[in-house]
């Protein structure tokens, strides 16, 4: 397989990488988790969600790890369900995950925003502010990211180191007010048990979106061997850090005083300190990290038109690069605009349902990402070791497989209507795909006359 990232400059280094997976991955969603999962669950079904989902996402970023051994490229996951499926699929499997980037970056976007009006309460209300400060957030990631992968790279690292900290203090304030009594407490009868398993499962999914990052950015890693490590390392210490999270929350307060606070990790610190300044904390906490994974999901977006464009199934624009930096302008300046009219949507709609709709709909669109890539995986190194016996065939793809009946489940667990509406957003695709491959086809008879000629 050809370095399909030859474009692009390899200039991310380990933690860089790091930085991006664990900065994507850690956003809003942990600041209200706690929360959510209050609602539609036990604390204890609750805990076993959060480490299902983090034991599937393990599994997946080993799968991903062993497509990189392949090679190290750019949207890797894109170009080997390619080389695995054909055209077709690697269009879906680079649509979705591109559709998901821009559209779920909107809701991150949103929640730094959230978090600022704590400070200045002027944002709160007024959605002329909220949304030109959110415009600014997008523009300023996009203008850095364009200005090369290194720089956009460190910036995400200092963000990450700094936003980890309030979650290190809420865990020690939190482990202070435990009391193990709050774990047999629920929000409402109706979600007594394990029935609730398979949303609560989906569910915790938001929290791990991002794990994939650096098979995004693979083609610009200055050592591609430490890829798949990296995503794996990243996998664990974020699911070990959630479920600590999610079940001192549910050992510090109530489900049902969980179930009605709108900002529950520092609605815990301010009860066990009494303390106002312990919100201030918080906020400052989810601003930073909604705020660096705004950036992480830039980068990734631009990374996974680049890499459509790569293999002729987006428009040759989205490989135009920058002459001084080397980055994909022209994806990320396209990016920017898609994200900045889903945020006028977002703030100038009815309500907020059509905001909530296409947050879940993100959701949908990267398990098509997910599913596909370990099935690529499974397809091509089943196809390698063809004719070694059934034990080694299962014991090289175990994982991989495993990977694969994880992310069926969590299809399973997101309800029929986000699983409707993704596939819809998977359709709706499919007219770019004809309008490229026509273009293609043109290009190529044109070509063709010319030889004749």
């Amino acid at each position: 397989m050809n370095n399909e990232g030859d474009g692009l400059r390899r200039e991310l280094g380990t933690f860089a990488v790091i930085a991006i997976i664990i900065g994507q991955m850690i956003g809003s969603g942990i600041y209200m988790t706690p929360q959510g999962l209050a609602e539609i669950s036990g604390p204890i079904v609750s805990s076993f969600a959060m480490f299902i989902t983090g034991i599937g996402t393990i599994f997946m970023a080993i799968s991903y790890s062993r497509l990189n051994k392949r090679g190290a490229v750019t949207g890797s996951i894109i170009i080997y369900t390619r080389e695995a499926f054909g055209e077709m699929p690697a269009f879906w499997v680079g649509w979705c995950y591109w559709c998901g980037c821009w559209i779920a970056n909107g809701a991150i976007a949103v929640a730094a925003v959230s978090y600022f009006s704590y400070f200045v309460p002027a944002f709160s209300s007024n959605h002329i502010l909220q949304f030109a400060l959110v415009i600014v957030i997008i523009w300023f990631y996009t203008i850095l990211n364009i200005k090369g992968v290194k720089e956009a790279g460190y910036f995400n690292l200092i963000i990450t180191i700094l936003k980890l900290l309030p979650l290190a203090i809420f865990i020690i304030i939190a482990i202070k007010g435990f009391d193990a009594s709050n774990l047999s407490t629920i929000s409402s009868n109706d979600i007594k048990g394990f029935g609730t398993l398979p949303v609560a499962v989906a569910y915790c999914l938001w929290c791990y979106i991002g794990f994939e990052g650096a098979t995004l950015t693979a083609g610009e890693a200055k050592d591609e061997k430490r890829i798949g490590r990296a995503t794996i390392a990243s996998s664990i210490i974020v699911m070990m850090l959630y479920i600590v999270i999610i079940i001192l929350s549910a050992g510090a307060m109530s489900q049902g005083e969980l179930v009605k606070s709108t900002s529950p990790l520092a609605d815990i610190m301010h009860k066990v300190t009494g303390g106002y300044w312990t919100g201030a904390i918080v906020s400052i906490g989810g601003s930073l990290s909604a705020f660096g994974c705004v950036g992480a999901w830039i980068l990734s977006a631009g990374r996974a038109s680049y890499s459509l464009a790569s293999i002729d199934l987006l428009p040759k624009v989205f490989m135009k690069t920058d002459p001084k930096n080397g980055s994909p302008r022209a994806a990320l300046i396209i990016n920017g605009i898609l994200m900045s009219i889903v945020m006028a949507i977002a703030y100038f709609g009815k309500d907020g349902t059509v905001y909530n709709f296409l947050v879940m709909l993100s959701v949908t669109s990267f398990l098509v990402f997910y599913l596909f890539g370990v099935s690529a995986e499974i397809y091509l190194t089943g196809k390698d070791i063809r004719g070694t016996g059934a034990g080694n065939y299962f014991k090289k793809l175990i994982f991989s497989i495993l990977g694969f009946i994880y992310a069926m489940y969590t299809i399973y667990g997101s309800g029929a209507e986000y699983v409707f509406a993704g596939f819809l957003l998977l359709l709706s695709g499919i007219p770019f795909f004809i309008a490229i491959k026509l273009r293609g086809n043109d290009d190529k008879s044109k070509e063709k006359m010319a030889e004749l000629d």
